[in-house]
């Protein structure tokens, strides 16, 4: 039986109008009136989750929210910060000085903010995803002394794959760099993705492995759903990400994956079993 579900949000959860249907919202109702534990986990600022998570009432409760890609966790009950991972500030100076070869900029995230090397169409993008707003900061490289929890390369999906390979190649046992979305690479300190912090989660419920149930869509959730003892892909997710899911959805982001794969791994058992508090 799942005892534990986290859940992404973009392109999983929340359609393309960044909204959460009422069939999903029925599911992750029903699945936490079964006693299952409901978290998201998004590469997202805690800042841009907290409407979602209040309207799905998880600030009313004991439980976590996984932010910033997996290197912050924070408890919903106090909003303390459980764990936290920054970059090491050399990190982000050996990122800025390879980028900066690309013609691309790069940021960084505050309460609401985004803090950027210089104005970007993919920042404004960013904006409009999360409710953020960005302010230009002159010289970037001064706000590297400070440890940051992810930096972000926001640019052209057709140059990122080539950036992405030159970092992996020069700062690959540093960092863990991948793209959460075509136009975006992140760049997370190397322990931190939503992987161990779901790992983190269950080990402070105290629920094993194989009770741990991840739905994702991009290679921001590769660890997680790799870790989980289910891991289900949407319809639409990538390919890398398809392949090591133990379930792929039949529908997408759009259609409800969500209730689709809660209907099938956990609202079935409990009919079966009888299971509702």
């Amino acid at each position: 039986m799942i005892q534990l579900l986290a859940i992404d949000l973009d392109d999983t959860l929340l359609t393309e109008e960044l909204t959460i249907s009422k069939e999903n919202q029925r599911a992750l109702r029903a699945a936490e009136d079964a006693g299952v534990k409901v978290l998201l986990a998004s590469g997202r600022t805690l800042f841009s989750m907290r409407s979602y998570s209040r309207d799905l009432g998880l600030w009313e409760r004991e439980g976590y929210l996984i932010a910033n890609n997996g290197a912050t966790v924070v408890g919903t009950r106090k909003g303390e910060t459980l764990l936290q991972k920054p970059i090491e500030p050399a990190v982000g100076l050996d990122v800025w000085e390879i980028i900066r070869k690309y013609g691309l900029t790069m940021q960084y995230y505050g309460d609401g903010e985004i803090f950027c090397s210089a104005p970007s169409p993919y920042t404004e993008e960013d904006c409009r995803l999360t409710g953020q707003v960005w302010h230009q900061v002159t010289p970037f490289a001064t706000a590297l002394s400070t440890p940051r929890v992810k930096f972000v390369v926001p640019g052209d999906p057709a140059l990122l794959p080539k950036v992405e390979t030159e970092l992996k190649k020069h700062i690959g046992e540093k960092a863990n760099i991948f793209t959460s979305k075509p136009y975006f690479l992140e760049i997370l300190r190397r322990d931190a993705d939503k992987g161990t912090a779901l790992k983190f989660v269950a080990e402070e419920l105290s629920i094993p492995r194989h009770q741990v149930m991840a739905i994702g869509d991009s290679m921001n959730d590769y660890g997680m759903i790799k870790w989980a003892g289910t891991g289900v892909a949407v319809a639409n997710a990538v390919e890398a990400v398809q392949k090591i899911a133990d379930s792929i959805t039949t529908k997408d982001h759009q259609h409800n994956a969500v209730a689709e794969a809660i209907d099938n791994f956990i609202l079935a058992h409990c009919r079966q079993e009888n299971i509702f508090q």
